[in-house]
């Protein structure tokens, strides 16, 4: 098992932190796994990413070109990313903020694409800042790595002194899986 995953939106978004939570997760259950973020003055609002690689065997290295996931939380990250989503084999779209052209469609049309509108499903839950547990609960329904009972102990873990915050992304990640 190998999935070189890439997340990308823009800063805010809590895209480093699904990131981490993943590599977490799959280091908690016996997996090997890197988390590789890209900081810089993305964090401000542009454009920001981070790469998770996990496997049952040695990773050699914790960088990537071509993914074989991806969550793409908004439309700038889909442009600037695109050409790497050729080869993988699932692309998980924040379809609240990204809208996929028929041109870019063709470009992917080899590639599982999850539509999940998941920034309106979080302001729906009450925070549109767990619009990325959404994803990640999609992504989930699919991964081989791991699955969403193991992703929700996780959360637990990061946030266990906010009951609160566990509550709801809990629910998002449920929502996503649902989803997916």
């Amino acid at each position: 098992m190998l999935e070189k995953i890439l997340f990308a939106g823009f800063g805010g978004q809590g895209i480093l932190s699904i990131g981490k939570i993943l590599a977490d997760a799959c280091v908690e259950n016996h997996l090997e796994a890197s988390w590789l973020p890209s900081y810089g003055p993305e964090m401000r609002g542009g454009t920001c990413n981070c790469l998770v690689v996990t496997s049952n065997e040695k990773i050699l290295s914790p960088y990537f070109l071509e993914p074989t996931n991806a969550i793409i939380m908004n439309q700038a990250s889909l442009n600037k990313f695109l050409d790497n989503l050729k080869s993988a084999k699932m692309v998980v779209v924040n379809t609240s903020l990204v809208h996929l052209t028929d041109e870019q469609k063709s470009i992917l049309k080899n590639v599982m694409i999850i539509e999940v509108d998941a920034t309106d499903i979080a302001i729906r839950l009450g925070s549109v800042k767990c619009a990325n547990m959404v994803m990640l609960g999609a992504y989930a329904k699919h991964s081989s790595a791991l699955d969403l009972e193991r992703l929700k102990l996780s959360v637990v873990r990061k946030f266990d002194t906010k009951p609160k915050v566990v509550e709801m992304n809990q629910q998002a990640l449920n929502e996503g899986y649902k989803i997916a």
